[in-house]
């Protein structure tokens, strides 16, 4: 299996694990270290008085971690 072409945009899945089913896009990718730094998002935007809200996370995860969409 080679190197899996991920650029900043991509949209990814986790396929297995405790975020099985959660998809992010891609933010940086790190070949050296065979990484992204991805964002996702938690739930649905919801209205707090006049301010949409949600829920934002990033975090770094392996090639073999995630999948293309």
């Amino acid at each position: 299996m080679g190197i899996p072409d991920f650029g900043p945009g991509d949209v990814i899945y986790f396929p297995a694990g405790p975020f099985a089913g959660v998809c992010g896009v891609v933010r940086e990718v790190d070949m050296r270290k065979s990484q992204l730094r991805i964002d996702f998002r938690e739930g649905t935007v919801h209205r707090e008085g006049n301010v949409l809200r949600e829920r934002r996370h990033a975090m770094t995860v392996d090639f073999d971690e995630v999948e293309l969409v």
